[in-house]
């Protein structure tokens, strides 16, 4: 029966040394973003969460850049200090381009665009650069112990780091995100309107989609009229929605008099005891004929 030699690396060493190379780390952060998100997904807001999410959203991102730019020369100090802060920078910058874009700035479109970008930097560095970015080889390397020097400049930006990370993480999570109310107008199928051409005598009823898109219940109002002529009698319809309640609402016009009209609904959303406020209108122009 054989056994190991003192000088072979045990199975730990091993894995640590795995690390150390370029395809260890492409695979942690790999492995470490998804399951982070699959986390996020299972356990929003528990302990879990926080584990995963902290350092998913402020060391992931940066360690994928700096693997890409930064790796060759740089200390480990230095590496872990700006994949701390280009984390931030990098969070900020997709918190904008979602907030720019009709992608919109949610939960779910923030861990998408986090684990696209981890992935997308380290597929980049594997397939595109397709260079030798890291100081170790594939070679499982014999572990030597050094002492560690930490410079104080390194320890006040790494101290700096957290603290940024620790205000935007609080900004991100009581931040008040963009309205992602959803209003619009369909027939009774939920298809788009493409008959706007009526006999006068005729019935058209329409459906009018909403979902609470706000962060609470709200009371929703909405008004259906006719805006070009006042033989339309306003119609008002109210429902109180909680947060992602939707609800479909039917509208009937007798259309007894001929010409052109445009059919407008007005959608007002009002929070506790705070006055009401105009969300958004949607209209449609039809032409009623006689027979």
């Amino acid at each position: 029966m054989t056994t190991p030699s003192e000088s072979e690396p045990g199975s730990l060493e091993r894995f640590i040394g795995f690390l150390e190379t370029d395809n260890g780390q492409r695979v942690s952060i790999c492995v470490f973003s998804v399951v982070a998100t699959l986390v996020l997904l299972v356990f929003p807001g528990g302990v879990l969460a926080y584990v995963f999410g902290i350092p998913f959203m402020f060391f992931i991102p940066g360690f994928a850049v700096v693997r890409l730019f930064f790796w060759k020369g740089t200390s480990p100090e230095v590496k872990f200090v700006l994949s701390t802060g280009i984390s931030i920078l990098v969070v900020i910058s997709l918190g904008l381009l979602l907030v720019l874009t009709p992608i919109g700035l949610d939960s779910n479109t923030t861990r998408a665009s986090l684990i696209v970008f981890a992935l997308g930097a380290v597929v980049v560095e594997t397939f595109w650069l397709n260079a030798d970015r890291g100081a170790t080889k594939e070679k499982v390397p014999q572990r030597v112990t050094k002492p560690m020097k930490v410079d104080k400049v390194v320890v006040a930006m790494l101290a700096t780091a957290l603290i940024v990370s620790a205000i935007s993480l609080g900004l991100i999570v009581t931040a008040k995100y963009p309205s992602r109310t959803y209003f619009a107008v369909t027939d009774t199928n939920g298809m788009i309107v493409t008959n706007t051409t009526w006999t006068e005598g005729a019935n058209l009823t329409l459906l009018v989609h909403m979902k609470n898109g706000e962060n609470g219940p709200r009371n929703f109002t909405m008004l259906a009229y006719g805006v070009s002529s006042g033989f339309y009698t306003t119609q008002t319809f109210t429902e109180i929605l909680h947060k992602n309640e939707v609800w479909n609402q039917t509208v009937s016009f007798n259309l007894t008099m001929a010409g052109y009209s445009r059919l407008d609904f007005d959608l007002y959303i009002q929070e506790g005891t705070e006055p009401p406020y105009l969300y958004g209108n949607l209209h449609i122009w039809i032409s009623v004929t006689s027979p």
